[in-house]
């Protein structure tokens, strides 16, 4: 396993005669982490990619490997501990796949060495692990775009180097293939712990695949971090020019960017001139909470939690569709009617009647992600949970959740990711609690007048 160099830039500046395309750029590549560079075409992407490899020669500053500036180092030095692959890679006529991944060994042989076990080791295991050993002997202009791509990638494999360069290794690939070539880079990651950079078009393949994400635009660095820190839809409104939705990806729970056309249902009413439009307007008017307050959440239900729940006979579930549309649901039951696990992180409630339970089971079996808050009669703070929902018809826990009026044939558990108290704030100014403030209950319209209503209200809008 080689280890992980060091990459890092200071002030690099690159272009093409007299064409600045990144602009004085200093940073540092996560060692042992997947990284991958996004931006708009033209950007500085595969620049900046070349620039680090040696291909391109920096007008000013520096890309340095294992703190050594890399074109002041000698070429089968680099070689050693860095691989590229380039886009569009063309192999010789003719050649046979074992003998184009054979050729990553070259760094490592002198003018008189021989052929070792050590590299016929290489070439077997690189093509063990991108699954190419049975195309060792065919000719690599016979195979398919996927195929081709693996066996340029074990060719860079054979090359034993800590960090490996791809830029857009998935181009021209079908999705079966670009996610395909994309896991190989994730095994390859964690199993030899490379670092590996490259650069991506798909945006939502790169919140799914990227441990760190360097978001360019007109050649400078303008984000940088953990997907789920650095996209949001102002950041590709800026840098793409795109209007989107950013809402969690259903299997990974990463960001995942929904497009908006021009020729999309768009809101019938425009923005106001009124409306907070970004988060840095809203910080200005709203502050960030102290630590204490921002940090209050734990994984977990502990005991005291526990004699809160059993006594909250009513709950809210908040639920939501992998098309952005919302389901909460007043739940109740007897006290008592939530199990727990042992260790706090999960508890499970039974399914009851209700009119349209049936619409969050549909959204927790696309997007698990639920929130829950429970209140009990009379108390002025609630106690908020945040997990991962998941239906079960497991006997044993329906038999604990049952009661002597009804057996429920389903029940949902929660994962816990997050609990949380509530302060009473919004309880003391609704006066929420105290019979003397509740208006007179005969002057409110029933649920067949509401239902009226509302079916006229949707006919007149049909």
């Amino acid at each position: 396993m080689a280890e992980s160099a060091g990459v890092h830039t200071e002030r690099l500046r690159l272009g093409y005669g007299d064409r600045e395309v990144v602009a004085g750029l200093s940073t540092r590549i996560p060692a042992g982490q997947i990284t991958v560079i996004v931006g708009p075409n033209a950007c500085g992407k595969s620049t900046f990619l070349r620039g680090v490899a040696r291909l391109l020669r920096p007008s000013s500053g520096a890309a340095y490997l294992d703190g050594k500036s890399i074109h002041a180092m000698p070429s089968k030095d680099v070689a050693k501990k860095l691989g590229i692959l380039p886009q569009s890679p063309s192999a010789p006529d003719g050649i046979t796949v074992v003998d184009l991944v054979g050729r990553g060994r070259s760094p490592h042989q002198g003018w008189f060495d021989r052929w070792s076990a050590v590299d016929d080791e290489a070439v077997a295991s690189a093509m063990t692990a991108t699954g190419t050993l049975d195309l060792a002997d065919r000719q690599v202009d016979e195979l398919s775009g996927g195929q081709r791509q693996r066996v340029w990638i074990a060719m860079a494999l054979a090359q034993r180097t800590g960090v490996l360069l791809l830029d857009e290794p998935t181009t021209f690939l079908d999705v079966t293939h670009q996610v395909e070539v994309l896991d190989l880079l994730v095994d390859l990651n964690r199993t030899q712990r490379s670092t590996i950079v490259l650069v991506l078009h798909d945006l939502n393949l790169a919140c799914r695949y990227a441990d760190n994400l360097m978001v360019f635009s007109a050649g400078e660095l303008v984000a940088e971090g953990a997907p789920r820190e650095v996209v949001s839809e102002d950041l590709v409104r800026e840098v793409f020019a795109l209007s989107c939705r950013v809402v969690p990806d259903p299997v990974a729970d990463t960001p995942m960017i929904v497009p908006i056309g021009r020729h999309d249902p768009q809101p019938q009413r425009g923005p106001d001139a009124h409306d907070v439009s970004s988060e840095e307007e809203l910080r200005s008017v709203v502050p960030e909470p102290a630590p204490a307050i921002r940090n209050k959440a734990v994984a977990g239900i502990d005991e005291q939690t526990k004699r809160f729940l059993r006594e909250a006979r009513f709950f809210l579930l908040a639920t939501a569709n992998t098309d952005g549309s919302m389901d909460v649901s007043p739940r109740g039951d007897v006290a008592g009617g939530l199990w727990f696990a042992e260790d706090g992180r999960a508890l499970a409630f039974a399914d009851r009647a209700g009119n349209r339970r049936l619409d969050s089971m549909r959204n927790i079996l696309r997007q698990p992600r639920v929130g829950m808050l429970f209140l009990v009669p009379g108390v002025g703070h609630t106690v908020r949970v945040n997990g991962r929902a998941r239906i079960t018809r497991d006997p044993t826990l329906l038999e604990h959740l049952a009661t002597s009026e009804h057996r429920p044939v389903l029940a949902t558990v929660i994962d816990v990711d997050e609990v949380y108290v509530h302060c009473g704030q919004a309880f003391a100014r609704s006066a929420l609690w105290e019979p003397e403030s509740w208006p007179d209950r005969t002057g409110l319209p029933n649920p067949g007048e509401l239902f009226k209503a509302q079916a006229a209200l949707r006919d007149g809008q049909s």
